[in-house]
């Protein structure tokens, strides 16, 4: 704690004056005092706090350091005793300053009248040089600094400057001529004046704990003691091929028993475990995202923050790691070239995953079906080109890119009574009974995606031409096996004319799907 900056302390007392002085020009009322006095009170409560941990701190460093008989961890030990009883004292005389000062203002205890007090008595007691208070506390005070720094080695800053030795206030004539006491107390008023030397009683407390961490580190009271160890193997590869190095780092791994100690990668704690060799360990588990992959090797370099909390000290390091870009195959099934609306059966294979592949999918121009297998998939296309994003754990792996074709038009055909398709030329017996009109997928459609190929006519008009004349009509006719008594006596020579008027296929999910017609769509039968 070398150097000319200003404690804590100092800032806040230079603030308290600068406070206090225009306060106290302006007649301080009660409520003013009443804040220093809950300053006192909360100072007191951090006083007790502090006394707590340094003795903890202490009480820790002896029993850490020992038997040991190491001259310097002796010393250690010694001093910090010293330092301890060194405060002790410095806080005791403060406390008999403080119950001078409350005697001097007619009480023994911070009540109203306390409080309320605006003399300059305590202030008077304080900086009169004939006045043993003042001085003996401003003695006080450099003797304890002047021991806790030979005791420590840390050369600590006065608490008893003057605005001089101040930054705040350097070269303020205002201040020019005051020395520490008149600085401190000048026009304050008696609650004010506690307040500030409690605010000096956590300061010593703060020097004491400075010193006793600088002993403690002296002492090596921190140091963790390993009592188990096992040789490491860190090798660069576990897979190695044949006729190429093995390459691994041997190293000590040691572990204490007394120490418990907590993992963490970026931040986030991990589960602890325990190695085969009975070494604490933390299982480091996670979805290793892709990206940024260099083109040359297929790989993406990572890396991962890695600590490790023992006792008051925590180890780090950034371990780096490679990330093999995926190659997404479709093994099975009809892609790229889908087709467009219908249920198309395609497999995904992601190489290196092996049972670790659990893929999800999504697309903005298709919906994807996953299947009751790792990577099978019913993709529905709604776009003509597309992507199928995949990932698996949460990371993405890539896409493929599919284009999808429209659904090829049916045939429609005309069968006779014993469900024979109608030759075009030879046509039916004018004895027929009936015809059945069909609408058949084409033969690649219908083995690709045999759920999506199933065409069904549902309105057709049928018509009988004699003589190059319509003689008979049967309008939105809705059954496929047609009646050809509607027409009425059939004659060699006439002709049925079907013209498809509404067909329908039935799609994957089970809905109908209108497929359009035009004025090409008819089927011509002689009738012989």
């Amino acid at each position: 704690m070398a150097g000319g900056k200003e404690t804590p302390r100092q800032k806040l007392i230079g603030m308290m004056y600068l406070v206090l002085t225009a306060l106290l020009a302006l007649q301080v009322s009660s409520a003013v005092l009443e804040k220093f006095a809950i300053i006192h009170a909360t100072l007191d409560g951090l006083i007790a706090d502090g006394n707590t941990k340094n003795q903890a701190t202490l009480d820790h460093l002896i029993e850490e350091a020992g038997k040991n008989q190491n001259p310097k961890v002796l010393k250690a030990k010694v001093n910090a005793g010293k330092v301890r009883e060194a405060t002790k004292s410095t806080l005791a005389g403060i406390e008999s300053l403080k119950k001078a000062m409350m005697e001097t203002s007619g009480t023994d205890k911070i009540d109203d009248k306390f409080i309320n007090d605006h003399s300059s008595k305590v202030a008077t007691m304080m900086i009169d040089p004939r006045s043993p208070h003042g001085v003996g506390f401003e003695k006080l005070l450099n003797d304890y600094v002047k021991q806790v720094s030979d005791l420590s080695g840390i050369k600590f800053e006065k608490l008893t400057k003057s605005p001089e030795e101040i930054e705040m206030f350097k070269g303020n004539d205002k201040h020019a001529n005051k020395n520490f006491r008149t600085f401190m107390f000048e026009n304050t008023p008696p609650i004010a004046a506690l307040a500030s030397v409690t605010q000096i009683q956590t300061e010593v407390l703060e020097y004491e704990s400075k010193a006793l961490a600088k002993l403690s580190e002296d002492a090596n009271v921190g140091t963790i003691r390993f009592d188990k160890f096992v040789p490491m193997v860190l090798p660069k590869s576990q897979v190695v091929v044949a006729g190429t190095k093995y390459e691994a780092e041997m190293f000590i791994s040691g572990a204490a028993s007394a120490v418990t100690p907590e993992f963490y990668r970026d931040g986030s704690k991990l589960l602890n475990a325990t190695s085969d060799a009975g070494i604490p360990i933390g299982k480091v588990e996670f979805v290793a995202s892709g990206g940024a992959y260099d083109k040359a090797t297929g790989l993406a370099k990572k890396s991962f923050k890695a600590e490790i909390k023992l006792a008051d000290t925590t180890f780090s390091r950034n371990i780096d790691y490679f990330v093999a870009e995926p190659v997404i195959k479709v093994t099975t099934g009809n892609a790229p070239r889908l087709y467009l609306n219908c249920g198309n059966a395609v497999t995904f294979e992601v190489s290196g995953l092996g049972p670790a592949f659990n893929p999800s999918f999504s697309s903005n121009g298709a919906e994807v079906q996953k299947g009751d297998k790792a990577g099978v998939t019913t993709i529905i296309p709604s776009q003509r080109k597309f992507a199928v994003s995949v990932a698996n754990g949460g990371a993405n792996l890539g896409s493929v890119n599919f284009e999808a074709k429209p659904i090829p038009r049916p045939r429609f055909i005309a069968k006779d009574a014993t469900g024979r398709d109608i030759d075009p030329k030879q046509g039916i017996r004018a004895n027929s009974p009936q015809i059945k009109v069909n609408a058949e997928a084409e033969a690649n459609f219908k083995d690709e995606v045999p759920k999506d190929a199933n065409f069904r006519i549902r309105q057709m008009n049928i018509l009988l031409n004699r003589g190059g004349n319509a003689v008979a009509t049967l309008s939105n006719y809705t059954s496929e096996i047609v009646d050809l008594k509607g027409l009425g006596q059939l004659r060699a020579g006439d002709v049925i004319i079907v013209e498809l008027r509404q067909v329908v296929r039935k799609t994957y999910k089970g809905t109908d799907e209108s497929v359009p017609t035009t004025a090409q769509d008819f089927i011509l039968i002689p009738v012989k």
